[in-house]
């Protein structure tokens, strides 16, 4: 059970340090907006410190993710682990109101590897544009760009 439990606290720090870093936020920002240490967000982000449930509110409400994404880490099975993510477990990494819904195809955030898929809602517009320090590359499947 313990094992159990020290994966999902190591994965719940690897997403709060991916967010971060997908939004090109610094650890001084995040302290700084969430009224917190430089010390105590790093230690959230290497797993040394556990955020309370108002902590992980507030790291939502910065990253504009659900809060359930830091809850919803389904364990696979042994011989899909870090490889397949099956529909019913995708995580949610937007809201319905920003127009945007993203669901995290990949196994985690963070990684060498992210594969998203995108629904942009008709009209939605980004306010601040998101860049991550990778390549990216997409297609529409249905609509107009």
């Amino acid at each position: 059970m313990r094992s159990e439990q020290d994966n999902g606290e190591r994965l719940l720090a690897g997403d709060i340090r991916a967010l971060r870093k997908a939004r090109g936020l610094t650890l001084a920002e995040i302290a700084m907006k969430l009224d917190r240490s430089v010390g105590w967000v790093s230690q959230v982000e290497r797993g040394l410190s556990i955020p309370s449930l108002g902590d992980l509110r507030a790291f939502a409400e910065l990253f504009g993710v659900p809060l359930s994404l830091f809850f919803s880490h389904d364990v696979p099975a042994e011989e899909e682990r870090g490889v397949v993510v099956r529909a019913g477990s995708r995580r949610s990494l937007g809201t319905s109101e920003s127009g945007l819904v993203e669901e995290l195809l990949s196994p985690d955030l963070g990684g060498s590897f992210e594969m998203l898929r995108s629904v942009f809602a008709p009209g939605a517009e980004l306010k601040t544009e998101a860049r991550r320090p990778t390549e990216e590359a997409g297609y529409v499947a249905s609509g107009t760009f």
